[in-house]
């Protein structure tokens, strides 16, 4: 519903993360700068997307933090099954097991 984003908009600047990485890049830029100047915004992006690998959101950049969903990986990659196959073959460790420990571990950074 529109409202809520007009709601926010009313108080903060609102950045959002889009698949385009140059304008990501320059979103990311813009939240910072209006966290550093007192201002502050909100900044709606993915987990697991451009956004959350490799910034860090720590003091006034990351003050509160709304998750909807579980951050699950992507299970039909090559790499990811044989990863899971290698787990159970010589740990035991069940397929789901480390899928939902790996999504609660992405989402508690």
């Amino acid at each position: 519903d529109l409202e809520v984003i007009d709601q926010i908009q009313r108080h903060k600047l609102l950045f959002i993360e889009t698949q385009d990485a140059a304008e990501t890049s320059l979103a990311l830029l813009n939240y910072i700068k209006a966290c550093e100047n007192g201002r502050g915004a909100v900044l709606l992006s993915v987990a697991r997307g451009k956004v959350s690998e490799g910034v860090d959101f720590d003091h006034h950049l990351g003050r509160a933090v709304l998750m909807f969903g579980i951050p699950y990986v992507y299970t039909q990659s090559r790499i990811l099954k044989a990863r899971l196959e290698y787990l159970r073959d010589q740990f035991q460790i069940r397929e789901n097991d480390f899928l939902t420990f790996d999504a609660m571990r992405h989402a508690a950074q």
